[in-house]
């Protein structure tokens, strides 16, 4: 007895509706374009929080750092943040001034 295949055949799909077809932008390029600039995906700015500290994040979290009250540094571009973090993990971080200050303060001697 010879087996047969059976294929699932989609049911044609209906025409989208006169509505939805007057949607504008109904095109991708129409769509990618317009007043506002496209956001770098690969941009990122340093930012300095209230304490002092400084931090990188993506470009498109600027308004959200802006609205907290961090200070916008340099803008830079970073193709690959994972060999820029390796890169970066590789350098002795800089030290507070108060820390700096304490390490190199003697501790007074225990008494035994």
């Amino acid at each position: 007895m010879a087996e047969t295949s059976s294929e699932y055949v989609f049911p044609p799909a209906a025409a989208s509706s006169k509505e939805v077809l007057e949607t504008k932008p109904n095109k991708a390029a129409d769509a990618t374009s317009g007043p506002d600039a496209q956001v770098s995906q690969t941009g990122y700015v340093t930012w300095t929080r209230p304490d002092g500290g400084t931090f990188i994040a993506p470009v498109a979290n600027s308004e959200t750092y802006e609205r907290k009250g961090y200070k916008k540094g340099a803008e830079q571009d970073i193709p690959d943040i994972v060999a820029w973090n390796a890169e970066n993990a590789a350098t002795e971080p800089a030290k507070p001034e108060a820390e700096a200050k304490t390490a190199t303060t003697k501790a007074p001697a225990e008494k035994t």
